[in-house]
């Protein structure tokens, strides 16, 4: 899949060294950063100390400890090497041929710093809201691990398998506390958490970032043992994702097979794998059915898609549909010479149909929630009528936080409150405090449920365009250069169902880390530091 790059032993050190994208990354910085990749992959997530207690701030500790000590050695490395090499500078790899994903992220380390400055309340967002501490030091981190990984950190096969490994285990424990086992006894328990990373919507975090790269490796993997171990990986993923309690995990599994669908064009090997997952998602959704009837297993916390999902024939049914589906287009290709490159307008008709889709459902919504006595028909439909409580409470989170961002003064407007400053300013203005406490009591509203309004709030209106700017642009990228080199599609899908996770849900130490981690992976290989 991958080699590393073959230096000229004829050039002289300085031009050997990282003066361009394409020259040879130094030893050191790599050694570092795979140091790094491993210890957040096989010890970050199983990190424990008191159970479930604080367990946020535990990891958070872990995250921020295990990011300065990384940043520091890279820098001492490249000191080091700066001294030692006169004619070296090192630090040309973080200006000299800057893409437009690296310039956005400098704009939103400079919004960081500035609605950092300006804040009137600086100890909140230094460290960040209690429980959260998503403030300038985790920003300030989460842009360093990009930088250092999108320079130095070579990417290959194995660290694949690395990934797969690690969050496998993180899988595996989550599906057995859904079904009331629990190899590892975790005090504190309740049943709205889960495996070693606590609440749901964390835990769901950390699963919408990594398990698309098992989903989209087996939609490229090569038949065989690979194409096995994948496969258990994508069933496990799936299983997770249905029974693990959050329901953001839905726009995860749309977003996902919308993405699938539309990378499957290109050739028939990779529709085939396209139906074969569509296949898998379906299996599991009776394979966890079995399991509820498994002496000693009962499903301690569920939705009503997880209860669809696990306990209707429904996905037997669409099963049925795919399998002929299959069987038809295995006929049209080794019978017919069916290609489906020359049916790519099936492709921009079905993707077109999601914003229509999208679109509709905001007008119905915004209607029906509007007209007295809403849409005949729909009134009272819950899904159709935007309150305090639609959405589990979306409606009143996004509210306050649009509130919010409205009620701040022009320079703010631009700047924010401050770095996850969300909390303070929203109960600093009586109106906002009053809806916060009438809907959520004493549990602090920390953000708006929403990472990008979260964003507008608390870096302004130049942090969120530096910040959507980031991912945008590096989605983008990574898509132009994925048919020449395939492993970015499994990095365009992380950061792609990220956002989407996010739409519903929120940055934070579980999940943040992972995507900069891997969005700086990415960048590093479309900026061509490894050949294919």
């Amino acid at each position: 899949m991958s080699k590393r790059s073959k230096k000229n032993k004829s050039d002289n050190i300085g031009s050997d060294l990282i003066e361009s994208s394409k020259e040879s990354v130094p030893k050191a910085e790599n050694a570092l950063a795979v140091l790094y990749f491993l210890i957040m992959m096989f010890i970050y997530p199983f990190f424990i100390r008191n159970g479930y207690y604080r367990i946020g701030e535990v990891k958070y500790i872990f995250f921020r400890s295990a990011g300065i000590v990384f940043i520091l050695s890279v820098i001492a490395a490249v000191s080091l090497r700066r001294r030692q090499q006169k004619n070296y500078f090192p630090i040309r790899a973080f200006y000299k041929d800057l893409s437009l994903t690296d310039g956005f992220v400098y704009c939103y380390m400079a919004s960081v710093l500035l609605s950092y400055i300006f804040t009137p309340y600086h100890r909140e967002a230094f460290w960040g809201a209690e429980g959260w501490y998503m403030g300038f030091v985790s920003q300030f981190l989460l842009v360093g691990i990009y930088l250092i990984f999108s320079r130095y950190f070579m990417w290959k096969d194995k660290w694949l398998y690395a990934i797969l490994m690690s969050s496998e285990i993180v899988f595996l424990l989550g599906i057995l506390n859904r079904y009331s086992v629990y190899p590892i006894r975790m005090s504190g328990y309740a049943p709205g958490f889960i495996s070693t990373l606590g609440n749901i919507n964390w835990f769901c975090g950390y699963w919408a970032v990594l398990c698309p790269l098992g989903i989209v490796f087996y939609w490229k993997s090569k038949a065989g043992a690979q194409q096995a171990i994948a496969g258990i990986y994508v069933v496990t993923g799936i299983i997770i994702g249905i029974v693990q309690g959050s329901s953001s995990a839905y726009l995860v599994f749309a977003g996902m097979f919308v993405y699938l669908f539309g990378i499957s064009f290109d050739e028939n090997r990779s529709m085939y794998r396209f139906l074969q997952l569509c296949l898998l998602f379906l299996s599991a959704c009776q394979i966890a059915r079995a399991m509820r009837y498994i002496p000693n297993f009962s499903m301690n916390y569920e939705n009503p898609l997880s209860t669809f999902l696990t306990k209707s024939n429904a996905s037997i049914y669409i099963a049925v549909v795919v399998v002929l589906l299959y069987a038809l287009f295995y006929y049209g290709d080794r019978q017919k010479g069916f290609d489906v490159s020359k049916s790519k307008n099936i492709r921009n008709i079905v993707i077109g149909v999601v914003p229509v889709i999208i679109a509709v459902y905001a007008i119905l919504l915004i209607l029906n929630s509007s007209i007295d006595g809403g849409i005949p028909g729909l009134a009272g439909v819950s899904a159709l009528t935007f309150n305090d409580e639609w959405a589990s409470c979306r409606g009143a989170t996004w509210s306050i936080g649009a509130g919010a961002y409205i009620s701040m003064p022009l320079p703010y407007k631009l700047i924010g409150a401050g770095p996850d400053c969300f909390a303070p300013y929203i109960y600093s203005q009586p109106d906002l405090a009053a809806r916060a406490y009438a809907r959520f009591g004493n549990s602090m509203l920390t953000n708006a449920h929403n990472e990008w309004l979260t964003v507008l709030v608390n870096n302004g209106l130049a942090g969120l365009i530096s910040y959507a700017g980031i991912f945008i642009s590096a989605f983008i990228g990574f898509m132009k250069k994925a048919v020449r080199k395939p492993d970015l599609y499994l990095f365009a899908a992380c950061i792609l169902l990220y956002t989407i996770h996010n739409i519903v849900s929120f940055q934070q130490v579980l999940n943040a880390p992972f995507a900069f981690m891997l969005l700086g992976i990415g960048e590093g290989i479309r900026r061509d530091h490894i050949e294919y």
